[in-house]
């Protein structure tokens, strides 16, 4: 392929793999601009079945190439020559969002990631809406994506986000033979109603997007292969049938209120979520000045559905003027549309203020029999049931103590921290540490030690990671077997966490499990101890690593060990300077806390802070993992 000219398109290298064939970068022959060439494999398809998926492609791909949005991927050309299918595209740099989260962020910075999702929000709310012509020149209303997934959302060295792969024709193989059909989508990004089989509307895009914020948040989907032989029907049976997890079980420092948005985009009902991307939007932006979840002002689900059309079948009822980001569109997806143009309206009924058509709610008539007696009955019925309630609760309240920490047995190798306040951080440090501030955590769970060389060859014979590079092919260094793994990155401490279930601590829990409610400076008290720990004794001198948990008496006031000393451990957390500090932000880095054997006692404080790019690796650093109190 490589040096092959297709149409006005010079083949300039391979570029990647897609779901239908090779991508290949291409260049136009006479004007300067770089594509994306993507190959569609047709080789084990008969002469009539290669014919039907042309037509197909050709009418998707006129149809994707009439969107103009600076957040869509464009669709040039298609080509069709001898027994070679060729789809021109917008050529982006970067890399795919799933691949920025496996490889660079883990889980996205809420701020970061509201600001790219807001932009797959406009450029989906623009689909729904758009008005396009079919090859026999009919206008038509909405495109719906039906494979949203971070595979087709495009990242930019500059944050911007493209979509890409509108609706276009999947291929899919089965044993004796090859079977051709509408893209399925894909099982971990399903909405119940696709998962079902059943028509869709443009809300199982809305469903979908919810995933995808979901993943960018907590670096997990809501249901997924656990590696145990998980089938994509399971996949399909959670969406369907299980109520999807807290993000705040993935992420522990999630703010409730954001995972509240999250939530209502992944209700089973379609009436229940977000019935516009517009309106997906309008909360999150709520959200980002208020930090509330807003739910006030987004359009209720139609209470009727349009004459002669079934529920489900995407008909919504837009009014341009009032919907989408000063972007023309109109509102009937998937429809043929009587009437085009600004302002104008669908086939179907009348437009309200926020899009959605309504049947007239019923007259009571209220002449016809006195309802007083019946009235006057149900309020002594609600006043008795409230007497009997506050009864009730005076007769409990006197014998229970309300416990806000229940105690609860931790799992095997943790402790169990309570919730509480403590002051973050102290007046009297470095700027990375200034200013001291009062901070609250919920209970959770924290293993005692490190995670050990033991511990994570056991991560590694399973083939999740390679072994650490100071291993010697790749086997433990003798004598080392349960000194503190290091030479781990903050990807291969996350993904050991997450195998295991758990997760890694956030710089707050880790530094409240250090110092306690008794907010000591160090682990174990206020003054430095040099048998306490394996660190270095004083700045001239370097310590050594010890076997984890050698220093019982180094304990923090939980129990936790080797919280000074041995290596410094990742946090989930990203670096930002605290409020009101004087330190520069350092975006990207993930926090490092607790001193290692190679820092003097004045870095050995529970309140020092340090950071790395998340792909760098330290021989003196390591980690241990957390877990939620569910």
């Amino acid at each position: 392929m490589i040096g092959r000219t297709i149409g006005n398109y010079e083949v300039v290298s391979q570029f990647g793999e897609g779901g239908m064939g090779e991508l290949y970068l291409g260049r136009h022959t006479r004007l300067a601009r770089e594509v994306i060439i993507k190959t569609i494999r047709t080789e084990d398809f008969s002469p009539r079945q290669i014919e039907h998926l042309r037509t197909r492609l050709e009418r998707e791909a006129f149809i994707q190439s009439q969107l103009e949005h600076p957040s869509i991927v464009r669709v040039y050309d298609f080509i069709a020559e001898a027994e070679s299918t060729f789809m021109v595209m917008e050529y982006v740099p970067g890399r795919d969002l799933r691949k920025m989260i496996a490889r660079e962020t883990g889980p996205v910075q809420p701020a970061r990631a509201i600001r790219l999702f807001k932009q797959v929000l406009r450029a989906i709310d623009y689909a729904h809406h758009f008005i396009y012509s079919d090859q026999q020149g009919k206008k038509h209303q909405g495109i719906i994506h039906r494979d949203l997934k971070p595979a087709n959302i495009l990242i930019t060295p500059n944050d911007i986000a493209k979509v890409t792969d509108f609706g276009i024709v999947k291929v899919r193989g089965v044993k004796g033979g090859t079977q051709m059909g509408f893209n399925p989508g894909t099982p971990e990004y399903m909405s119940p109603e696709q998962a079902r089989g059943r028509e869709l509307d443009h809300r199982s895009d809305i469903y979908s997007m919810g995933v995808v914020f979901f993943e960018m948040l907590t670096g997990n989907v809501p249901f997924s292969d656990t590696g145990d032989g998980t089938s994509d029907y399971e996949i399909r049976r959670g969406h369907i049938e299980l109520p999807p997890p807290s993000p705040r079980q993935f992420k522990a420092d999630l703010s409730p209120e954001l995972e509240k948005i999250v939530l209502k985009s992944l209700e089973k009902d379609p009436d229940d979520r977000y019935q516009t991307a517009r309106d997906f939007y309008l909360v999150l932006e709520e959200f980002e000045r208020s930090g509330k979840a807003d739910f006030a002002k987004v359009a209720v689900a139609r209470s009727t559905v349009a004459e002669g059309q079934q529920r489900g079948t995407g008909v919504a009822i837009i009014d341009v003027t009032t919907v989408g980001f000063n972007e023309s569109h109109t509102g009937i997806l998937g429809h043929e549309s009587t009437s085009m143009g600004n302002g104008a309206l669908g086939a179907y009924g009348t437009s309200v203020a926020d899009g959605y058509q309504r049947s007239p709610l019923p007259v009571v008539n209220t002449k016809d029999k006195d309802h007083r007696p019946l009235i006057i009955g149900v309020a002594a019925l609600v006043l008795l049931t409230v007497l009997a309630a506050w009864w009730l609760y005076r007769r409990t309240s006197r014998s229970q103590v309300p416990d806000n920490n229940p105690t609860t047995i931790a799992p095997r190798g943790m402790k169990a921290i309570s919730a509480g306040q403590f002051k973050m951080g102290r007046d009297d440090g470095s700027e990375f540490e200034k200013p001291a501030h009062v901070v609250s955590t919920n209970s959770f769970y924290l293993d005692e030690k490190e995670v050990s060389n033991a511990d994570y060859e056991r991560f590694v014979q399973s083939g999740q990671r390679s072994a650490p590079k100071n291993w010697v092919d790749d086997k433990i260094p003798a004598g080392e077997t349960f000194y503190p793994v290091s030479n781990v990155s903050w990807f291969d401490a996350y993904a050991y966490c997450r195998w295991l279930n758990k997760r890694l601590p956030t710089e707050t829990e880790w530094e409240y499990a250090a110092r306690g409610k008794e907010n000591f400076l160090y682990p174990y008290d206020n003054k430095w101890e040099p048998e306490y720990s394996s660190a270095s004794p004083s700045s001239e001198a370097i310590g050594k690593l010890s076997n984890v948990g050698s220093y019982p008496k180094g304990a923090s006031p939980f129990g936790i060990l080797d919280m000074a000393g041995n290596v410094a451990e990742w946090t989930d957390s990203f670096y930002e300077p605290y409020p009101n500090s004087p330190a520069k932000n350092d975006p990207g880095n993930r926090v490092i806390r607790g001193g290692s054997y190679v820092n003097p006692p004045i870095q050995q404080t529970a309140t020092e802070r340090r950071w790395l790019k998340p792909n760098e690796t330290r021989e003196y650093v390591g980690f241990r993992c957390a877990q939620s109190v569910n």
